[in-house]
């Protein structure tokens, strides 16, 4: 049988991951709920994709300010044994414990068991709903450059800085201005497409921007050379993730500028600069 207190073993992951949303919503945590009312526990991720809730009915406060809930609807695939401890809706009309009842963890069981989860992570219904959505925005217009989007211009990725810094995502920054950086090495003035040898030098001038980066975080420079990602420590952290992601997409393409045609218009001397700036960005 699964020891109760093996729930706690890792809370301090989950105190981690809630903190930059305790940032922008005290006045939110600050409400005490009461029986009766739906409430959105959030679990946000620092990659964004992993985001998980719970939307619940409040069936009772516990001593501690904990809820006590019934599940209405949740996000499958998280693992809610770590946060969440199971209790038996009708204690009299089963003999199962709660661990034969709830064997699977990254499913909850809404029919035989309520769950009491912190209140630290429960949330007013419409503005848990909101977040996240302002949360899944973001990640998309991320993955909308990534994807190389043709309507996506440097305006709406400052936009997407300022929306990031207001929903508590202000680590997400550093790769949306690589982002900027990058778009505008191949897009000018009023969305113009910039020819592939005009690509050269702006380009340049983004892998020394990163190069900069490197120079201030030595964590982020370790994990974005290291030949073995560990991409389960790298997404613990929102800034690490998008930027590696974001310097990816920087290096490849930068590489790939040298086989457009026309490019030698760019001249010998900023050819040679960007070959030779790419040079230390081989991960060995």
């Amino acid at each position: 049988m699964k020891p109760v207190f093996s729930l706690y073993r890792s809370m301090n992951r989950f105190l981690v991951v809630v903190s930059m949303l305790f940032v922008i919503s005290v006045s939110v945590h600050a409400e005490t709920f009461k029986p009766g009312q739906n409430i959105f526990v959030a679990y946000p991720a620092a990659n964004i994709k992993d985001d998980a809730f719970i939307i619940g009915e409040v069936v009772k406060v516990m001593p501690n300010g904990d809820y006590r809930i019934s599940v209405i609807e949740y996000i499958e695939g998280h693992d809610y044994g770590l946060s969440c401890v199971p209790m038996v809706k009708q204690e009299s009309n089963s003999s199962d414990g709660v661990w034969q009842i709830w064997t699977d963890t990254t499913k909850l069981e809404t029919e035989k068991l309520d769950y009491v989860v912190p209140k630290a992570n429960a949330l007013d219904l419409g503005y848990g709903k909101t977040h996240f959505i302002e949360r899944n925005n973001l990640y998309i217009v991320f993955g909308r450059w990534k994807s190389d989007a043709p309507m996506l211009n440097v305006e709406r990725l400052t936009q997407a800085q300022s929306q990031a810094k207001a929903n508590g995502l202000a680590e997400m920054n550093v790769a949306f201005e690589i982002a900027k950086l990058h778009r505008a090495s191949y897009y000018g003035d009023y969305g113009r497409p910039l020819m592939p040898f005009e690509a050269i030098e702006p380009l340049t001038n983004a892998l020394m921007h990163v190069a900069e980066l490197f120079k201030d975080d030595k964590v982020l420079k370790s994990r974005w050379f290291a030949k073995k990602r560990d991409w389960q420590a790298i997404s613990q952290s929102t800034k690490h993730y998008f930027a590696i992601e974001a310097i990816d997409k920087l290096v490849r393409d930068a590489s790939n500028q040298f086989y457009q045609e026309g490019v030698e218009q760019a001249g010998d001397d900023k050819i040679a600069a960007l070959q030779e700036l790419l040079s230390t960005f081989e991960r060995k």
